[in-house]
């Protein structure tokens, strides 16, 4: 099931390395800080993954 999806998934390396880089020092500041819940951790991973796709390069 999965190969037929994977011909048509585009993935570019560059932004999900930049992706994971983000969300990373997000975690790493967080666990230093505990400024934010599990909750607002979730949300601001997906902030950085929906910023991330919408950058044209």
């Amino acid at each position: 099931m999965a190969s037929e999806y994977s011909s048509s998934i585009v993935i570019d390396e560059k932004k999900l390395n930049l992706m994971k880089l983000n969300i990373l020092k997000a975690e790493q500041n967080n666990l230093k800080t505990r400024e934010k819940s599990n909750e607002e951790m979730v949300e601001a991973i997906r902030k950085i993954i929906a910023d991330e796709v919408k950058k044209n390069y």
